[in-house]
């Protein structure tokens, strides 16, 4: 997806430099970052750049003298003047006013399809009874590649990542509530949601109510699946969902590119009826399913293709933040993938 050019602007040096530092640190794989804290220097600029300018957040006092103000700018504060103008509160968190400007550029039919990318997005569902390997599986997958994404498409999450992470504007809720609505652009919308924690998970937080999910229609399902495929923003998106057979999660399983089942040893008559149920629904297509047995495993429990053994992965430990990322590892989750 291109980089969104964003020129930032204010009086106050330490504010604009604390914001740009922010977005650089970031959000580096969305914006392009210009900045200016002197109006002169920031005029000039609009004036004389060769280079597209997708968005202008910027004070109003900087803008009343700008004479190609457009549909393009935000105002960085409260606006007193240029009140037909979006404005954003300036002292909120980055993430905040990262995701409102993205909302902004939304509004604007003519510069959101500059991101309609043609890239599309592999789904890989973490599906198994056992809702702790599942999503540790999910989460250690989405910390392989900035080009991983998670989405957690549970009614109750077991992991919060509320702590590791700075407080975000939107969630899967709001995506949810736009296909409901039949608002366009949700692909932005989707840009709008991402949020990332201290160890680079890259994610949309959960759902506000489970009802959010529940409520949806199979056509609200298609589309929501459509959008994540067409998104192009990760090559795979990492989907952490129950273990049920609801319509919407064989929708999911159907969609997906990979499928991966980790289990352990006292799991092993689960296993057999979801191996009985998954041929029944993919048929031949089920060459895509990643059977991973987890901690002790004594012998082979399926005669099925694509079964993995992952020892250091104990079934009772409860926190995945832990795991020392060795190159073993990583190349064993990996293989998951190919």
């Amino acid at each position: 997806m291109p980089l969104i050019h964003l020129v930032l602007a204010g009086s106050d040096f330490q504010y604009v430099n604390r914001l740009s530092q922010w977005f650089i640190e970031n959000k580096s794989s969305q914006f392009q970052i210009s900045a200016f804290t002197e109006k002169e220097s920031f005029l000039n600029f609009l004036s004389q750049s060769e280079n597209e300018i997708d968005v202008i957040l910027a004070e109003e006092s900087f803008l009343i003298e700008y004479p190609g103000i457009n549909e393009t700018c935000v105002i960085l504060g409260r606006a007193v003047k240029l009140t037909n103008h979006p404005a954003i509160e300036k002292y909120q968190s980055a993430s905040s006013i990262c995701s409102q400007v993205i909302s902004a550029i939304s509004k604007n039919s003519n510069k959101a399809i500059k991101w309609n990318t043609v890239r599309k997005s592999e789904l890989v569902v973490c599906y198994s009874p056992n809702i702790y390997l599942k999503s540790t599986i999910a989460i250690l997958l989405s910390l392989l590649s900035i080009e991983h994404g998670y989405i957690n498409f549970e009614s109750f999450p077991y992991f919060d990542l509320q702590e590791e992470y700075q407080m975000y504007n939107k969630n899967l809720s709001d995506i949810l509530y736009h296909i409901k609505a039949e608002k366009g652009n949700l692909l932005m919308i989707m840009e709008s949601a991402i949020a990332t924690t201290n160890n680079q998970i890259r994610f949309i937080p959960p759902i506000d109510n489970p009802t959010d999910i529940w409520e949806l229609t199979d056509k609200e399902m298609d589309t929501f699946i459509e959008t994540l495929t067409n998104w192009g923003h990760f090559s795979k998106i990492i989907l952490d969902i129950e273990c049920n057979t609801s319509p919407m999660i064989i929708k999911l399983l159907e969609s997906s590119s990979y499928i991966i089942i980790p289990f352990d040893k006292t799991q092993t008559h689960q296993i057999i009826r979801l191996e009985n149920l998954l041929s029944s629904i993919l048929g031949s297509d089920n060459d895509k399913i990643r059977w991973v047995c987890c901690g002790d495993c004594e012998q082979k429990y399926l005669d099925v293709n694509n079964y993995l053994e992952f020892p250091w992965l104990n079934p009772s430990r409860e926190e995945f933040r832990g795991f020392p990322m060795d190159t073993d590892i990583i190349n064993q989750l990996g293989s998951l993938l190919s």
